[in-house]
């Protein structure tokens, strides 16, 4: 896109060059790769406009911020990958086995009703919880341990990474989901013990912290959002 644009401006330069801030608003810089990326800083027409060097620097930005924290990402249009038809929604499976990994995960998309093998976990998820944030990033938290792994499902070759691990140890939690922030309910402590205590984990920041405890104990925890509320 970034190139059909240039080639067109150039071929009528004079009558052309002022629209080319207006066409630049729409190429998504911030979604190149680092090395095109490179080439585009180097562009004369860009460097010669005031508000296409804004969308230049805004593309440096969004890749400095990117390789330190990945959730702190600008909203504007142009950091935003472009959706190309069907629901875009999946359903994703997960299994336990006896060997490596020993969670494996699978796709199903109820639209093209296929079903194909997604990126594995070598670590025991079975009784962990779940999380979604933005509908891309998907959180397995705890079960048996305190570690959390995130895949994040818009990249063109998804992987889980192992994320910031809990303040304490957790099985049959309950998860839930208020904007970017994973709270993290009760389950079964790293003795076995059944806990009342609640933490969350702020992805913009990735931290973990306490916060109030439930009335009672409770292990296989049912959590739910209703108003901005979390319910159990």
């Amino acid at each position: 896109v970034f190139h059909c644009v240039i080639k067109w401006v150039k071929h009528d330069l004079d009558q052309r060059k002022n629209v080319l801030p207006q066409l630049m608003e729409h190429v998504r810089l911030p979604l190149l790769r680092p090395d095109i990326l490179d080439n585009v800083v180097e562009e004369p027409l860009l460097n010669n406009c005031p508000k296409c060097r804004d969308y230049v620097f805004e593309a440096m930005r969004f890749h400095l911020k990117k390789s330190v924290q990945q959730f702190t990402m600008p909203k504007t249009i142009s950091c935003k990958p472009r959706q190309f038809g069907g629901s875009q929604k999946v359903i994703l499976m997960f299994n336990q086995s006896d060997t490596f990994p020993k969670c494996y995960t699978e796709w199903y998309d109820p639209v093209k009703n296929l079903r194909e093998n997604a990126p594995g976990i070598n670590d025991c998820r079975r009784s962990a919880g779940l999380g979604i944030i933005r509908n891309k990033f998907v959180f397995s938290v705890g079960g048996k341990s305190k570690s959390v792994f995130m895949l994040d499902v818009s990249l063109k070759s998804p992987s889980w990474v192992q994320m910031v691990n809990m303040l304490v140890s957790r099985d049959w939690l309950g998860v839930g989901v208020l904007g970017d922030f994973i709270y993290a309910v009760g389950g079964r402590d790293g003795y076995r013990n059944t806990v009342d205590s609640v933490e969350v984990f702020d992805v913009n920041i990735q931290k973990w912290k306490m916060v109030s405890s439930m009335s009672i104990e409770r292990s296989s925890v049912g959590v739910g959002v209703l108003n901005n509320h979390l319910i159990r």
